[in-house]
């Protein structure tokens, strides 16, 4: 049996990869491809929309079958190392398309069965607390990109050749993580209480919190640079914004994976908060500072989201979340392949980024309402079997959590 330290390590790598490259690479590519490539803005709407429309089938497909978590991860991590290579070496955005498919079908196939063998993992030794290490790897991966084509800006490094830097780069780690995957599928472990069990309710909420949620955050995740560079007309300074996201992103999954919070959907309402919050920052302020703090905001609340939502997934589903996660990662792509495009068509349009971050804030303000009308779902009936256990004659009830009790 492997420690839990290395294995967190390698899910933490496994996630860093499948979003950080698989999936948000063309964020801080998306302007060089524009300047380089000739890559016109509904032509990287649409290599977004084409790697969630992958990511979406990789999704369905391992909620679908029962594929071996081993191989899965493997298929994945090559996949991804192609993909990017691919795209350095494509010469047309129909192949750049084909790529940016392949990737975000491996992007799913490692996020899914990379929480679930992770987690189980975790469980199983008694490690919980290593999750906020397993859920800070897509921000690993996107400080990793980030940074390093923000540091490099203006030395003569076009698209193609940073693609293929990538794609040699994902390989190298694949090798080095390559045998601690090894690590057989652990058994199912079932940890929840006996009365979380029985108040679990239903799985519709999660979702729809999610999907929300991936359709309100893709849109400032996608376009940030640009944003950035359209508000504060500074070009070299919009590179920057992309790896600040990342340091947010891992910093506030890291914290908040120490705290404990008595409700996952308390975790959820704060990341629904925190990326309203931030939408509206970079829409209503839009100077250096305002845009600082919201992307801060956003980036904060991305991985959160992701951790606290597979926390509940395992609570509805203790014997084996994969198929909710599948399930999960599934509305997650649905609502990233609808942003792109039709923020890139709004704003191609409307000459501007207001329309297509007003939708995303408006996505937000709809996940942020089921949150908490589902936390307080779960404050009444907490409340209510307290007040059974302490033998009151007048319990609340989740309809009227505001009866007296005596």
């Amino acid at each position: 049996m492997r420690s839990p330290v290395p294995l967190s390590l390698t899910g933490m790598t496994v996630l860093a990869l499948a979003l950080g490259i698989g999936r948000f690479l063309l964020t801080p590519l998306l302007p060089l491809m524009q300047a380089d490539a000739g890559l016109s803005l509904v032509g990287g709407g649409w290599l977004a929309s084409i790697n969630n429309i992958g990511y979406l089938l990789g999704a369905l497909l391992c909620t679908a079958l029962a594929l071996p978590q081993r191989a899965s991860l493997r298929t994945g991590l090559v996949l991804v190392a192609l993909g990017t290579l691919g795209m350095g070496l494509a010469p047309s955005l129909p192949l750049w398309l084909l790529c940016r498919f392949v990737a975000g079908v491996a992007a799913a196939m490692l996020m899914v069965h990379g929480i679930a063998w992770c987690g189980a993992h975790l469980r199983l030794h008694g490690r919980l607390g290593l999750e906020a290490v397993l859920y800070s790897g897509p921000g690993v991966g996107i400080i990793a990109s980030g940074t390093l084509v923000a540091a490099l800006h203006g030395a003569g490094v076009d698209s193609a050749h940073w693609w293929l830097a990538f794609g040699a780069a994902s390989a190298a780690v694949t090798a080095l993580i390559w045998r601690t995957l090894d690590a057989p599928a652990a058994p199912a472990v079932a940890t929840v209480a006996k009365g979380d069990a029985r108040d679990a309710g239903p799985t519709w909420p999660l979702v729809a919190i999610y999907g929300l949620f991936g359709f309100g955050y893709v849109i400032p995740a996608t376009f940030l640079p640009l944003i950035a560079d359209a508000q504060l007309h500074l070009p070299a300074l919009r590179e920057w914004f992309w790896p600040l996201y990342g340091v947010a992103t891992v910093s506030a999954t890291l914290l908040l994976g120490a705290l404990t919070v008595r409700s996952n959907y308390a975790g959820l309402a704060g990341c629904c908060l925190s990326m309203l919050l931030g939408t509206a920052l970079c829409l209503y302020w839009p100077s250096r500072a305002g845009l600082a703090l919201g992307t801060v905001l956003e980036g904060a609340a991305i991985t959160p989201v992701v951790m606290f939502t597979m926390r509940e997934a395992a609570r509805l589903a203790p014997r084996d979340p994969t198929r909710l996660i599948g399930a999960l990662t599934a509305a997650f792509g649905i609502g990233q392949i609808v942003g792109p495009p039709v923020a890139a068509m709004l704003a191609a349009r409307r000459h501007g980024f207001a329309a297509p971050l007003e939708l995303a804030a408006l996505a937000s303000v709809l996940a942020l309402a089921i949150a908490l009308s589902r936390l307080r779902r779960g404050n009444a009936l907490r409340a209510t079997r307290r007040a059974a256990v302490s033998g009151s004659s007048c319990a609340p009830s989740p309809r009227n959590p505001r009866t007296e009790c005596r």
